[in-house]
């Protein structure tokens, strides 16, 4: 396996493994998903239930087939995370040009409304699965140091790609307290 492969493998295993677990972590989370996917309008109101057990269920199957140190495992973990994330982009392209805004629960409970940032980032997802199913077969195995670092790395953009919401919220400007609305709540510890 090539140190790119095992990198992507790691990304991509990282972000359908939080992504997954946020979802079922409890019911409230779970029932976030399901509204989301009411609120996308992707298909009939009756099949939202039956979707979000499905794309659940095809989400742990991604991670676990990706975690798989075999190449046939981790073809078929590539192949339904590059068609999860096409439908996902499907799903999120349509929302906003129905110009409907929908809170982003890809990771959980949020209040962050789907945005181009997430398309992008599910296309990009959705390339790199697409390249490490085209690249060819690595030649040999990898050394233990090669493995480990590509697999670090990997594990790291994909911790950063599911809290790209939170970091860029980071950013954003503060609302002027003079002309807010909302109550100024002092800090906590």
């Amino acid at each position: 396996m090539s140190s790119f492969e095992i990198a992507a493998r790691s990304l991509i295993g990282t972000v359908f493994l939080v992504s997954s677990l946020s979802k079922a972590r409890n019911r409230a989370a779970y029932r976030g998903f399901v509204r989301s996917l009411a609120h996308m309008r992707v298909g009939p109101p009756a099949l939202d239930e039956p979707a979000a057990r499905a794309v659940l269920t095809a989400e742990f199957a991604t991670w676990t087939l990706l975690a798989v140190p075999t190449r046939t495992a981790g073809r078929l973990g590539l192949l339904l995370a590059a068609l999860l994330l096409a439908a996902f982009t499907f799903g999120i392209a349509r929302t906003l040009r129905r110009r409907s805004p929908v809170a982003c629960n890809c990771f959980g409970l949020s209040v962050t409304p789907v945005g181009t940032r997430h398309v992008v980032r599910n296309v990009l997802l959705a390339a790199t699965a697409v390249g490490c199913l085209l690249a060819p077969a690595a030649r040999g195995p990898a050394g233990a140091g090669h493995v480990l670092v590509a697999a670090l790395a990997g594990l790291a953009a994909g911790l950063v790609t599911t809290a790209l919401d939170e970091i860029t919220a980071l950013f954003r400007p503060l609302p002027d307290v003079g002309t807010s609305r909302a109550p100024v709540r002092p800090f906590a510890p």
